[in-house]
């Protein structure tokens, strides 16, 4: 299990991609949120330092993971690995039904526009999977994890936002996983 003792820098994480599940327990987890439809299912975690999202429909695996060093992971059934210090999108392809989207980037803010912007976060807790991290002391702000969830028939569209009050920057990742065979025009 990956254990932190404060969150990481914002030039240390990276976004990676997995063509198979990555088991919970390489992960400290703070929420979690399972979403079940009849062409697939998905389990979404927020992790220290970020996020995990295991999605499958049939014997197709997807895993996405936003973490710092502190979570080491496997290499086997890596697709994807990828700083976060430029924005980045990508889509790969599984087989001929799943198709994978996704785009990310950090952005380092004025000290009042990240108060704000962690405000925000904070008035959306209830519109998705939402953790409010211990602060490395008491007068600091706290790090803020906010997962916005869009379940669909035939996929899975989320939104990911994660703080990092050290270096004032927030990470943003949008992903949309897709059963192609059961688009409704």
């Amino acid at each position: 299990m990956g254990v932190s003792y404060g969150r990481s820098k914002v030039v240390d994480v990276s976004f990676q991609v997995f063509a198979r599940a990555i088991h919970p327990d390489f992960f400290a987890v703070r929420g979690h949120r399972r979403i079940s439809r009849p062409a697939w299912e998905a389990d979404l975690r927020i992790i220290e330092g970020g996020h995990a999202i295991t999605w499958s429909s049939g014997p197709i695996r997807l895993t996405e993971v936003l973490c710092g060093p502190e979570t080491p992971l496997p290499d086997d059934g890596q697709l994807l690995r990828e700083s976060v210090r430029h924005e980045r999108s990508a889509t790969l392809r599984r087989g001929a039904t799943v198709e994978y989207q996704t785009c990310f980037d950090a952005e380092r803010l004025d000290g009042e526009v990240f108060r704000h912007l962690c405000d925000e976060l904070a008035l959306d807790a209830s519109k998705g999977l939402y953790h409010r991290f211990s602060p490395p002391n008491r007068l600091a702000p706290s790090p803020v994890s906010f997962i916005r969830i869009d379940s669909r028939f035939n996929g899975l569209s989320v939104q990911a936002f994660h703080t990092f009050p050290d270096d004032r920057s927030i990470v943003r990742t949008q992903s949309l996983f897709e059963v192609l065979d059961l688009r409704r025009d």
